[in-house]
Order: structure tokens, then sequence, then C-alpha cells
């Protein structure tokens, strides 16, 4: 059945995650422009403003539960790849660190053909979001916008100790991630405002929604845009089952992310002709790039026991209780830290320009995504590839919208120097090395399974084929560029199409060196602003 309500907005944005709470907010200042932001999850329940609780959002309602297909290069598992299904999508459910990527990343992407976003280009857009408590205005750093940038309210008293033993293997403490050089050790700041997670959705969106011209609808499944020669006229969706149509005399925009926006695309008709005729959608435009050139941070953890009940993983459930009661009363203690603040970006190699791994010292020793809880306390030392020269793509398994899509990172294939694994081989034995460290080795009972039999290069690199997981940074795959690969142009314009731009994480044509979301923000103030001078 279909609703044929006859709605029309100025601007249409598909997707409430970081991007799209950007958007509608930043679209929404024009008084005269009405503006609908539809997205399939519902509003935020209590547990995403606690920051410690980020991970036990991972196959919830509020998690899409996507799977990769079997992954040749990983003994053929199937990789779970949480992602936000919420108002606020991924950024409701992440841990919230603040890192834009270096300036090679952004130089990279202008020297490829995206003009206009060199790193000289892009740090006044990170800046005029920004209102960082710390650092203020410097050369890197601006007061007075509106996502706030803090540091971790909560230090567990282990981290510090983590942080020496970091030190003494030889990495300098670096203040600031986004200042001078990313390379070094020390605490990332975070989107954590007053003790509670501060969004995209809450930076920006919350306060928006009081304009009469912006509206958002939640529970909204985008089956397709509706294409009229070269021009998108509205959209169809799904909402409690009935496939309602809304009609725009202006722009789409797709802030759906690296899962969602190649999906809406291809159901709609735009993407690899010949694969969208294969299962009996009929292809308009014919986009070879649209769910191509997916690229992730791929992560291996090593799990330490600690001779003591320490951090997290050693508090007792009616521990945790009572600092879920002392957070719901002042917003502090325990449940104001993510876990996941301590860490640093590191060098495989003294050969390599940037670094090229991301390091995480954390004081809990769930696995798996916190799937596998190993009952004892202790750390878990994370090594993340920065930069894979792996890349894989999503293709759609059939015409039904509601079906997931085949998603295949293509971990550790395609990559014919294998530097990937290589890399993070490296990566396990630089954090094997600071374990080793006083003052933490005197905390350290053991390493545990399933890495601690791992000697050589090859045992160690057959336990990251068997245990690594994403750091949920799914990226690349409407790539934004001048080559017949590319799917939009560097005004974020969709190929084909005279009115569709992509704004999130889809667009970037190679991964950035950290983890995603300040880069993200920053593309959908761009594409605001590039609509804005229309």
């Amino acid at each position: 059945m279909m609703s044929m309500k006859n709605e029309s907005f100025d601007v249409i944005v598909l997707g409430g995650g970081a991007a799209g709470s950007v958007l509608a907010a930043r679209l929404s200042e024009d008084s005269s422009r009405r503006v609908l932001l539809l997205e399939a999850g519902k509003r935020a329940p209590e547990t995403v403003y606690m920051p410690a609780k980020w991970i036990s959002h991972v196959d919830t309602e509020i998690d899409w539960k996507y799977h990769t297909v079997p992954q040749e290069g990983c003994f053929m598992r199937r990789l779970p790849w949480p992602r936000g299904k919420v108002i606020g999508g991924s950024g409701s459910i992440n841990a919230m660190i603040y890192i834009r990527g270096v300036p090679s990343d952004f130089d990279g992407w202008e020297a490829s053909g995206c003009r206009g976003w060199g790193w000289k280009n892009v740090l006044p857009i990170f800046k005029s979001s920004e209102h960082n408590a710390r650092f203020g205005n410097n050369n890197y750093h601006a007061s007075g916008g509106p996502l706030f940038v803090g540091d971790v309210p909560y230090v567990d008293p282990t981290e510090p100790i983590l942080l020496e033993a970091a030190k003494n293997a030889g990495h300098a403490f670096n203040e600031d991630f986004n200042g001078q050089q990313q390379e070094g050790v020390g605490y990332f700041q975070l989107l954590v405002k007053s003790g509670e997670r501060f969004s995209a959705a809450k930076a920006f969106l919350e306060p928006a929604e009081e304009r009469p011209n912006l509206e958002v609808r939640t529970g909204v499944m985008i089956k397709k845009m509706i294409i009229e020669k070269n021009r998108a006229s509205g959209v169809e969706y799904l909402h409690n089952g009935e496939t309602h149509r809304i009609s725009t005399s202006g722009d789409i925009v797709l802030s759906s992310g690296a899962i969602g926006s190649p999906q809406i695309l291809m159901h709609s008709g735009i993407g690899p002709a010949a694969e969208l005729k294969d299962i009996g959608i009929q292809p308009l435009v014919d986009l070879p790039g649209v769910g191509k050139n997916l690229q992730d941070h791929v992560n291996i953890p090593i799990t330490y026991r600690s001779k003591e009940n320490v951090g997290l993983s050693g508090m007792a459930a009616a521990e945790v209780e009572e600092a879920v009661d002392q957070w719901r009363k002042d917003k502090t203690g325990i449940i104001t830290s993510n876990w996941a603040a301590l860490g640093g970006h590191v060098k495989s190699t003294p050969e390599v320009k940037d670094p090229d791994l991301q390091l995480y010292f954390i004081a809990a020793t769930a696995q798996d995504l916190a799937r596998y809880n190993p009952m004892h306390a202790g750390f878990n030392f994370y090594a993340t590839l920065q930069r894979p020269k792996s890349s894989g793509e999503i293709k759609l398994r059939s015409a039904d919208p509601l079906e997931h899509p085949a998603i295949d990172p293509k971990y550790f294939m395609n990559d014919e120097t294998n530097s990937d694994i290589k890399t993070m081989i490296a990566g396990v034995k630089i954090n094997r090395e600071i374990a080793e460290q006083s003052p933490i080795a005197e905390f350290i009972d053991c390493e545990v399974a399933p890495s601690a039999g791992a000697k050589t290069d090859q045992q160690i690199g057959d336990v990251i084929r068997s245990h690594c997981t994403t750091l949920y940074h799914p990226a690349g795959t409407c790539k934004m560029g001048v080559d017949e690969m590319s799917v939009v142009d560097p005004e974020l314009k969709l190929n084909g199409i005279d009115n569709v731009r992509i704004a999130d994480a889809s667009i970037m044509p190679h991964m950035i060196s950290g983890n995603l979301q300040a880069t993200v923000i920053m593309t959908a103030e761009r594409c605001a602003t590039f609509m804005r001078n229309h």
C-alpha cells in the first residue's frame, strides 16, 4: 500500500547520523528552506549518553547488525560490522574519539583530483565546527563552534601506568594528536561534555529541531530515490510497513554512510549497470564506482591478565550499578570514561613517512567486540591498520531494499606486497614491547589466549587473520574524484544526476589515518557550504 500525501520539501536529507545531523542543522539555518531529515533508527536511549556504555550497544536494536561475507584473508570468517541505527548514527554508538587524520591524507585527496580538499582547505573547516575545551584558539584549534571537544573526564588508576610503559618503550608523549604532529602516545580528545556523549546529533541537530522549517522522521526505511530524466524528484520510503512518497523541488543529500549510501543509489538504479541488471533493477545511470573502493580500519587486540583486580573488568556487577547511579545523579565517575581514551599513533618501521598504526591501551579484557568476556581483570592492547592497501566492495544481494547488502572488505587481499598483514604483525610486536616495560610489567600476570602462544611472524599473522575485528570505520564506497570510478565530483555532486549530493564517509577517495567522525562532520560542513553557495 502506498501513501500518496502530496508532500514536498526543498531539501531531503537521507540518514540522521553525524553527517545528516550537521546537514539538517546547517541547511535549515535558512528559514525559507523546508528541510526533511529521514532516519531508519529511532531516538537515542539513555545508555547512548553514558560514555562507558558504548560497546554495550553492539547487537542491540540500535545496531544494524551487519556482517561481512566470508573473508578469504581471514580463514573464511564472517566478521560482525556494527553500525548505528539511531539518531546520531554510528556517532551515537562509537567511542567518541576526535581525530582528524594527518595533512598528507588530505593532500593525497587533492593530488588524486579532489581540488580544494587539501589540508590548507580543510583545516579551517575542522576549526570552524570546534569548541575545544583545552586548547582554545591556536593554529590547530578553535573555540566557539557547536562541537564540544574535551578531555576524558575519568582516568582509570592504571591508565597513567600504561602511558608510562609506552613512553619507556621509546614512544614520545603527545599532548595533542590533532596538533603539530600525530605521532606519539597520550590521551585522545573526545566528543564528551559534562560527563555525557556530545555527538553531532547533540551538537547540531538537537538545537536545530526547534526550527519550524526542519522536520525529522524516525523509523523510516529508504526504498529508493525517484529519478526522472537526470533529476531526483523525490524519495520512496517505508514506515510501519507502508510505502510513502515525498517529492522535492530542490536537492537530495545522501548521508547514510559507507553501506547505506551506495545501497540507496543502487536501489535507485544508479551504479554498475550489469550488476544491477543481474538482480532485476533497471539501471538508469551507469556508475561503475558505486559500492567499490570499500576500505576499513582493521584491528587486532591482544589481552593480558593482571595480577590485581583492576579496571572495568575487575568491577563486580553491583559496583557497575553503583557507578551508573552516580552518573545519573551528577554525571561523574567511571561511567564518564570511554575506556579507549589512551593510545597513540606509531610507525611500523622507521621508513614510513606518517604513523601507519593506531594503538589503544584499555583497562578491560572483553574480546570480539565485547561478545566474549574472559572473566578476569587485565588489559587489552589494540593495534589498528591506519592506511589499508586492500580494498573491497558492497553489492546488492537482491532488489529487496530491506535485505542487507553483501559487504566484502577483502581484508588482506589484493595487496601484492602483503604490507597490511606485515604492518599489523609489527603492531602486535610494538604492543608486546610496551607490555614488557615497567611500570605496567609489574601489574601483568601473562598474555592470554588466543595470542599468547604466537611467537613467529607466521603464527602472529594467523592470530590476526583468525581474530581481527573491524574498528568500525568503513569508507570509500562512493568516492570523490575525477576518474571513471568516481561517484561524486569535488563539490560532492553525484555524477549523472543534477540535484543529488553525497556527504559521509563513503566519499573518501583514500582512507584517513584515524577515527572517521571528525572528517565526516567536516565533509558535511563543506557540503552545506557548497549548497548555500549554489
